[in-house]
């Protein structure tokens, strides 16, 4: 793995993370060793990076890069640097004070495992205002987080949700679902502990495990079907959303999933299972969009199904704002808009679509037929990912052998397309794949073209 901390490819990355992610490396440093870290489990040679720590004004100087519209997330990882925990980070609060200095308004999201929310940590999240917490909890159980996470002190990360609400910081709670280690009780049990606490809303974030995995973290065969019933019927007894990740879905159905208490959608009469069927007098074409349209609108008006009926109800929130309706992550719309006006500007007529295993189904229902006069006919195909192997079925993990693979297995028994497209998340600026290949190597039949979207 390489470790370059000041070559002229890793100054870009984390300019491009902070100005096209909003978010600001801190650290790879992670106190705690997680057995389902993906980390532990990546093949060797991949093309990612660890960031040592940097002195706090050089990290707070990226800070006039970040779009003050857009909330600053801290935390989170969005590119080929690794993300570890950003209170491991000594100059966490000196950075986050000179940041709430440049953007006073901006919400901060910070991500954190909770082992190191002490006291003194949470007042000073809670006197920087507008800060929201993601709490990687896992399990409300102290020995059972030690088991997972190798914490070695489980009860403070339990203790952080009472702490967190006593200084009114808001936060979210998360979980990766380990069942199979620490039983469906205690998934249960943490699930409800969050909401419970105060929890604005629960992610439950499906664990995936490569070859090179080994004993716990293997997944048992038919986990992540058998979580997404689990969770089903958990959130029917829930009064804060609860979401699951990868969402495993196959169609665009914009579907409320949760409704924050409090918040205009929930104001507004929003339940759980609410089809959104237009916002501002336009169609809704799938949960990403209903999402972004309730937040990009002032005070918009939004016409839901509920079973047979139609409601048109009218939400009270600022443009650019949360409106409390939570969906699960579908199909953005401006993907199909890319791949059509791929086709169009390429006078393709036989376009072939390359892409993850999870997203496929949703690219298949979200391209549009061949309309009369149009150029494109469309095939997904769904890539298998060889490379990492084992449950992983996401397109941003895929590499040129695999998409290479999947174009011969295609050609094997179909016709030859005139343009193929790849996946934009398994390529980094420069269009080289976690491995280095670039995405021009991909062997293709000769007046095939390749564009990566």
């Amino acid at each position: 793995m390489p470790d370059r901390t000041d070559d002229g490819y890793l100054r870009a990355l984390i300019l491009r993370t902070v100005q096209e992610a909003n978010i600001l490396p801190l650290t790879s440093a992670c106190n705690l060793s997680c057995l389902f870290c993906s980390h532990r489990q990546n093949p060797p040679g991949l093309d990612v990076y660890r960031l040592p720590p940097r002195p706090p004004e050089v990290v707070a100087g990226l800070a006039e890069w970040l779009d003050p519209q857009r909330p600053v997330v801290i935390g989170e990882s969005a590119t080929r640097i690794i993300e570890g925990e950003p209170l491991a980070y000594p100059g966490w609060a000196a950075v986050l004070r000179r940041l709430r200095e440049r953007l006073p308004v901006t919400p901060i999201q910070v991500t954190t495992n909770g082992s190191l929310l002490t006291e003194a940590a949470v007042a000073t999240l809670a006197s920087l205002a507008g800060v929201m917490v993601y709490l990687s909890l896992n399990s409300a159980s102290p020995e059972k987080r030690r088991r997972l996470m190798g914490d070695p002190a489980p009860e403070r990360a339990v203790a952080a949700p009472a702490l967190l609400a006593r200084y009114r910081v808001p936060f979210h709670g998360s979980v990766v679902a380990m069942p199979h280690v620490t039983g469906w009780d205690d998934l249960r049990r943490t699930v409800r502990f969050l909401a419970a606490s105060g929890a604005e809303t629960v992610r439950v974030f499906l664990p995936g495990h490569t070859r090179y995995a080994r004993g716990a973290a293997v997944l048992p065969p038919g986990l992540w079907e058998r979580l997404a019933e689990f969770l089903g019927e958990l959130r029917a007894e829930l009064d804060v959303p609860l979401t699951m990740e990868p969402a495993l879905l196959g169609d665009l159905r914009p579907e409320v999933a949760g409704v924050a208490k409090g918040s205009p959608a929930w104001r507004a009469g929003f339940k759980t299972g609410d089809v959104v069927e237009s916002v501002a007098g336009k169609p809704v074409f799938s949960r990403v969009d209903a999402y972004r349209r309730l937040w990009r609108a002032r005070d918009p008006e939004a016409v839901l199904r509920r079973g047979g009926e139609r409601r048109r109800v009218r939400l009270t929130k600022p443009a650019r704002a949360s409106s409390g309706a939570v969906f699960l992550f579908d199909l953005d719309p401006r993907d199909v808009e890319r791949v059509r006006q791929a086709a169009h500007s390429r006078r393709a007529r036989r376009v072939l679509v390359l892409t993850g295993e999870l997203a496929a189904p949703l690219l298949r229902a979200g391209l549009p037929a061949k309309d009369e006069g149009e150029p494109g006919g469309y095939t997904v195909a769904a890539v298998p990912n060889r490379f990492f192997g084992g449950s992983i079925a996401c397109a941003g993990l895929l590499t040129v052998a695999d998409l290479e693979a999947a174009l011969r297995e295609y050609l094997s028994h179909g016709e030859e397309p005139d343009l193929v497209l790849l996946p934009g998340r398994a390529f980094d600026h420069r269009r080289r794949d976690l491995t280095g290949r670039a995405a021009g190597e991909l062997a293709v039949p000769g007046r095939t073209e390749v564009e990566v979207l």
